[in-house]
């Protein structure tokens, strides 16, 4: 049995063009049933996979198991016109359950699950295709044949190791909804709503209160953040050094998600990727040489900046902050253990990184779509990576938060 499974109050769409992004750098886990398909359809006997590890085993105690990958990040089922062998010779059917639903993703709160999209596919990032209602049918379907979202999610607390309530956590996450998709603001505004609401909100006791009584509290601090917010704009102060540090050890960690960088299983990339982490420590002069879709730059040239980029290039990183606070994708999914203002807080963060990667990625050139989409694909990625869901990105954040960083990292590169 599923949860009632039921689409978001805004507009998303997509469709394949088979551009195969979805199958390099990703992470494929099986279960018992995915597996069982793979023994079944006898690969270990096709001459082209004679010889090669089609799973990979992970762990001794209660292991899991993932699909091979090629040495370049590749799906080992990958072909190179970017379709999927599985489901060129068995059928969709007989894909791992995860590669059936992608970019379909469901979020299960207490009576329903949301379905929403994985921007990390380009054209998810786009909103381009059909209409994610016309999918509906099959979301249905798939969840039903694999057994997802059959419980109630776990809610969060809102603040630290509170009472976990639906109703309480509901409340706050649906007032954050709403200053997300605030149309009356730009992007960088509504977070810095977010941020400073979460922070007069971080000493309350909803849990006590009654639901009136917590309502209209909710609404005075919301005011309270919408009016003050403005003053953090002038001027436009750059973060202090510890904060800089903090956010640069996140955006080389970002910048490895970017859907170009491809990950290379060596011990000379890793001696690469630590000298990278050195010189970002420092974060003075040129840019270490990381990979070659990211041009040749300074860490000074990142700090300038932008300048109004044209709405159409801003709107896939706006579409995907709105998609994410309607579905409570960010507090629901990806960080278990996180509160609901540390994962909010953590998901603001991000708001900088992406235009530090598109600062990285463009470097003199003006940014296009084409760049953004590529971004947003990173901090999709990010969602649900382990690096950025543990308890040291964790005490990054709430680091950054207790110094009052958070808000200036957002406006600084929000310029």
């Amino acid at each position: 049995m599923t949860l009632p499974i039921r689409l978001l109050p805004i507009t998303e769409a997509w469709d394949c063009n088979g551009c195969g992004r979805c199958c390099r750098g990703t992470i494929i886990r099986l279960n018992e049933g995915d597996q069982a398909r793979l023994r079944e359809q006898r690969w270990e006997q096709h001459p082209d996979f004679r010889g090669q590890k089609i799973m990979v085993r992970h762990g001794l105690w209660k292991p899991q198991y993932s699909l091979a990958k090629r040495k370049d990040g590749r799906c080992i089922f990958l072909e190179p016109d970017g379709l999927c062998r599985i489901h060129r010779e068995f059928g969709l059917a007989a894909k791992p359950l995860i590669c059936q639903m992608f970019p379909f993703q469901l979020v299960p709160l207490d009576d329903h699950a949301g379905l929403t999209l994985r921007r990390f596919c380009p054209l998810a990032a786009a909103d381009h295709g059909r209409n994610l209602a016309e999918y509906l049918d099959d979301a249905r379907r798939m969840a039903e044949q694999g057994g997802l979202a059959a419980a109630p999610g776990e809610p969060p607390s809102v603040a630290g190791r509170r009472l976990r309530r639906w109703p309480s956590t509901l409340r706050v996450a649906d007032r954050i909804e709403q200053m997300m998709r605030d149309e009356r603001y730009p992007l960088v505004r509504r977070i810095v709503h977010g941020l400073m609401f979460c922070d007069s909100l971080q000493h309350c006791r909803l849990e006590n209160l009654a639901a009136g009584q917590s309502s209209e509290l909710l609404a005075l601090l919301e005011n309270a953040a919408v009016q003050e917010a403005g003053g953090l704009f002038r001027p436009c102060r750059p973060p202090r050094r510890a904060a800089g540090m903090l956010f640069r050890q996140t955006a080389l960690e970002y910048a490895r998600l970017h859907p170009l960088f491809d990950i290379e299983a060596s011990w000379r990339e890793r001696w690469r990727l630590v000298c990278a982490a050195m010189a970002f420590a420092r974060g003075r002069g040129p840019l270490p040489a990381m990979h070659s879709c990211f041009p040749s730059t300074t860490f000074e040239a990142l700090e300038r900046p932008l300048g109004p980029l044209d709405a159409a290039v801003l709107r896939p990183l706006a579409a995907l902050f709105e998609a994410t606070a309607a579905s409570k994708y960010y507090a629901m999914l990806g960080r278990p253990g996180w509160s609901l203002i540390d994962s909010f807080r953590a998901l603001a963060l991000a708001y900088p990184l992406a235009l530090w990667l598109l600062r990285l990625r463009c470097g003199d050139r003006r940014p296009q779509v084409e760049d953004m989409i590529d971004v947003v694909g990173a901090i999709d990625r990010g969602q649900s990576y382990p690096l950025l869901a543990g308890r040291r990105h964790r005490r990054r954040v709430r680091l950054l938060a207790r110094r009052r960083e958070l808000a200036r990292l957002v406006i600084w590169y929000g310029q």
